[in-house]
């Protein structure tokens, strides 16, 4: 008769020649063929748990299943933003003034605000709504043909055209003859005698157009400007350098204005630094500049005339954030930084209509127009 082995109620029939060592390995084969077939009857997606197996070895293993879990990634959307482009070469004259409307209109707008010296592909991401771009132009015709969901707005840039998602803000620069005729005009308008002159810049084509507009707008208001009290000079009169003389020949060229009895003078962009400015106000002649007076010439000023760049954004900012480009709007001269006690209300009446005049063309300066570039 054979001998048998029971495990769980099912008989194992062994060989007779099997050692004690081999019977033990087999009943742990058999063990394990039927732990196995057991893993394989449970339900799909039932949870795994500890195990262990022992065998007449004395030995015990316990066995835990690893459980790796896949979770899907979470995409990030990015907050609705706009951003202006102000390079540090960039001195337009309203550029703390045009920050602080920007910041505002993106407030209420529900968009975030962020200024950059630089525009670049990786500044063009997907929740980049408008773009305010000052020059020199970054490469604008590129720019907007890699990013069409995202508006710009160009403001003083030259050489431009508008476009799907381009708008610009005079689109040829700011010209030149028109703030030297207004200054001229200005000029006239407040200084007893006419007796009014310019510093300029005598090597760029702005800075020789803005000295002919400022004689014309001189000569606009009073004709032969002819004085009725010594000393007798020829106003209006101009003296000029080239931009890149040094302070010394600022004040050497001003003192010429001062010997001559000059009472009020304009100082066009690019001509001397604030140095000037408080030589020529301590020397006790009223000033007309294009940027905001220094406290040293503050008493002297009487008013800055710059480009009107915030009217326009602000007419063309509901067309912008609704996604509609390809507008361009001229920009006007603006009258500000204004000594009540040196031009009076009437005065500034009388000159805010010449504003209107040139804006609109009724008055032509009479020089062909070179943009002033900011």
């Amino acid at each position: 008769m054979r001998k048998g082995a029971a495990l769980s109620g099912v008989i194992v029939q062994l060989p007779p020649m099997l050692t004690p060592l081999n019977r033990r390995a087999a009943i742990i084969l058999f063990t394990a063929c039927l732990f196995l077939a057991a893993c394989s009857s449970n339900q799909v997606g039932s949870t795994p748990t500890e195990f262990a197996i022992t065998s007449d070895l004395g030995a015990t293993q316990t066995l835990s299943p690893t459980v790796t879990a896949t979770i899907a990634p979470t995409e990030t959307i990015e907050p609705a933003h706009m951003l202006l482009v102000a390079p540090d070469e960039a001195s337009l004259p309203q550029r703390a003034e045009l920050e602080a409307t920007l910041k505002e209109l993106a407030t209420t707008a529900g968009l975030g605000f962020e200024v950059s010296p630089v525009l670049t592909p990786a500044n063009l991401t997907p929740g980049l709504k408008l773009v305010v771009v000052l020059p020199p132009d970054p490469g604008l015709a590129g720019l907007t043909e890699a990013a069409p969901d995202t508006q710009f707005l160009a403001i003083g840039v030259p050489g431009l055209t508008p476009g799907a998602n381009l708008s610009l803000i005079s689109p040829g620069g700011f010209p030149a003859d028109q703030m030297g005729f207004l200054a001229g005009y200005l000029a006239a308008v407040v200084t007893p005698e006419w007796r009014v002159g310019m510093v300029g810049v005598s090597d760029t084509e702005p800075g020789v157009q803005t000295r002919q507009g400022f004689l014309n707008g001189v000569e606009f208001f009073c004709g032969l400007c002819q004085q009725t009290y010594t000393p007798f000079y020829t106003y209006p009169m101009y003296v000029e350098l080239p931009a890149a003389a040094n302070p010394t020949e600022w004040q050497a060229a001003a003192d010429v204005l001062v010997d001559k009895a000059v009472r009020t003078a304009f100082i066009a962009p690019g001509a001397g630094d604030e140095a000037l400015l408080a030589y020529l106000a301590g020397a006790g002649v009223q000033l007309i500049g294009t940027s905001s007076p220094p406290p040293e010439a503050q008493d002297q000023w009487i008013a800055s005339i710059t480009p009107d760049i915030i009217s326009p954004l602000i007419a063309i900012w509901p067309e912008l954030l609704a996604g509609n480009g390809g507008l361009s709007r001229p920009a006007s001269l603006t009258i500000g930084d204004i000594n009540p006690e040196l031009f009076s209300s009437g005065r500034q009446r009388l000159v805010e209509k010449m504003v209107e005049s040139i804006a609109s063309g009724v008055i032509d300066t009479g020089i062909n127009q070179t943009p002033v570039s900011p």
